[in-house]
C-alpha cells in the first residue's frame, strides 16, 4: 500500500472505528466495516486527494446499510442484536432504531454532519434525511439521558493509526476490488456495445423536433445525478465534467481545466442556459452548460441539425439553484456542426424553462 493512502487510512481510522461502532454495536462488526470500506476507497486508483475521507465515509455508510437491509428482503427475521455504549447512555436509543433511521442519526448527532452532508453520504435527498433526523431525534428526546446532560463520547477516541496487522488484508482487499471492476467492467462494455449499437445508430440519426416550437412538450425525465463537490464524471469520450459551488469545471483534450460561473449569463431572479460546444475524441463533439432555474428541470434538449439529443444533468446536494447539463454528438462535417444548435430545459409539467439561441 502507498504511503501517502497509509498516512491517511491512519487518521480516518479513529473517526471511521467511532462511526461504526456506532452503527453496529459491535466492535469486531465496526473494525470489519471500516476495512471494507478503506479497501473500496484504495481499490479506486483517482479518489480526490481532498474529499478522501468523504468517499470513504460513504462507503462504510452504505456497506452498513447493505448487510443490514439485504437479509430482511422477503423475510421476517429479528434485527441483529445491538450493545449500546457504557459510557454514553443515548445509544440505548439507535438499538430501536431502523438501519437509516439510524445512520441518519449517527451521523447528524454524533458526527456532526449538516442534512446536505447526510444527504450526499446517503445518495439521498436533504428532505429525506430530515424526516428521517426528526423521527430519530423524537425518539433521542424521550430517553432521560437526552435532557440530563446530552451526548457523551461512546469510547475514548484512540490515537491516530490504524493497525499494522489490518494493512495487508485492506491492501489485498482492495486490490481483489479492482480486479473484480476491471473484469466486471470489461464484461458489461461487450454486452452493452452488442445490445445497444442499433439504439445508438438511431440517436445519431436523430429523433427529430417533430414540433412547431411551442412553449410545452412530452414528459420524458433527463437523468439527474447528485455529485459531490469536485467529483469528476466522465461525460463524453475524453471529456470530464466537476462541479464546485463556483459553477461548473470541463475538460477536453484540447482545452484542460476550463470554468464557467454558475451566475454567468443569469438575468435578475430569471431562468437562464448555457451552451459550449467543442471537438473531444475522434469524431465526438462535446456539449454541455449551466442551467439556472427556480424549478428543477425535468428535461433538457438539444437540438442540431441531425436530430434532437436528450441530455444528462448533475447538480450539487442541497438544490443550489442551478445545475449542469451535458450531452456528445457526431462531428459530422467539421466546424459545420458547431452552428445551429438550441438547448431547451422543461420542467415535470413539460413547460419550457429556458433555452438558447441558435450558436454561431
Amino acid at each position: 500500500m502507498d504511503d501517502e493512502f497509509t498516512a491517511r487510512a491512519g487518521e480516518y481510522w479513529p473517526r471511521l472505528t467511532r462511526t461504526a461502532r456506532l452503527l453496529t454495536g459491535d466492535s469486531a462488526d465496526a473494525e470489519r466495516l471500516a476495512r471494507a470500506a478503506l479497501a473500496e476507497v484504495y481499490a479506486r486508483r483517482r479518489t480526490p486527494r481532498d474529499d478522501a475521507e468523504f468517499y470513504v465515509r460513504r462507503a462504510l455508510v452504505r456497506g452498513f446499510l447493505r448487510s443490514r437491509t439485504r437479509p430482511f428482503i422477503g423475510s421476517r427475521r429479528a434485527p441483529e442484536p445491538y450493545a449500546a455504549g457504557q459510557l454514553d447512555q443515548l445509544t440505548e436509543v439507535l438499538a430501536a432504531l431502523p438501519p437509516r433511521r439510524r445512520a441518519v442519526a449517527v451521523l447528524h448527532h454524533w458526527d456532526g454532519l449538516s442534512h446536505r452532508e447526510i444527504a450526499a453520504l446517503l445518495n439521498s435527498s436533504p428532505g429525506a434525511v430530515k424526516a428521517h433526523g426528526r423521527r430519530a431525534l423524537k425518539a433521542l428526546r424521550a430517553h432521560p439521558a437526552y435532557g440530563a446532560g446530552g451526548r457523551n463520547e461512546p469510547s475514548p477516541v484512540p490515537p491516530p493509526g490504524i493497525p499494522a496487522a489490518d494493512l495487508p488484508a485492506v491492501e489485498e482487499a482492495g486490490r481483489t476490488r479492482r480486479r473484480s471492476r476491471r473484469r466486471t467492467t470489461a464484461v458489461l462494455t461487450t454486452v452493452c456495445a452488442l445490445l445497444l449499437t442499433p439504439l445508438v445508430v438511431g440517436a445519431v440519426r436523430g429523433t427529430g423536433s417533430g414540433g412547431d416550437g411551442g412553449d410545452t412538450t412530452p414528459v420524458s425525465r433527463t437523468a439527474v445525478r447528485v455529485v459531490t463537490a469536485g467529483e469528476r464524471v466522465s461525460a463524453a469520450p475524453g471529456a470530464e465534467v466537476w462541479l464546485t459551488k463556483d459553477g461548473k469545471h470541463w475538460s477536453t483534450p484540447k482545452g484542460p481545466n476550463q470554468f464557467r460561473p454558475a451566475g454567468e449569463g443569469s438575468k435578475g431572479s430569471g431562468a437562464a442556459i448555457t451552451l459550449e460546444s467543442e471537438p473531444a475524441s475522434g469524431t465526438c463533439l462535446f456539449h454541455s452548460g449551466v442551467l439556472r432555474s427556480s424549478r428543477e428541470a425535468s428535461r433538457v434538449e438539444l437540438t442540431t441539425p441531425d436530430g434532437t439529443f436528450t441530455a444528462r444533468v448533475l447538480t450539487l446536494a442541497g438544490n443550489p439553484g442551478w445545475s449542469v447539463w451535458y450531452t456528445d454528438t457526431r462531428l459530422q462535417d467539421g466546424k459545420g456542426q458547431l452552428r445551429e444548435i438550441t438547448v431547451k430545459a422543461y420542467d415535470s409539467a413539460g413547460k419550457l424553462l429556458a433555452q438558447t439561441g441558435p450558436s454561431s
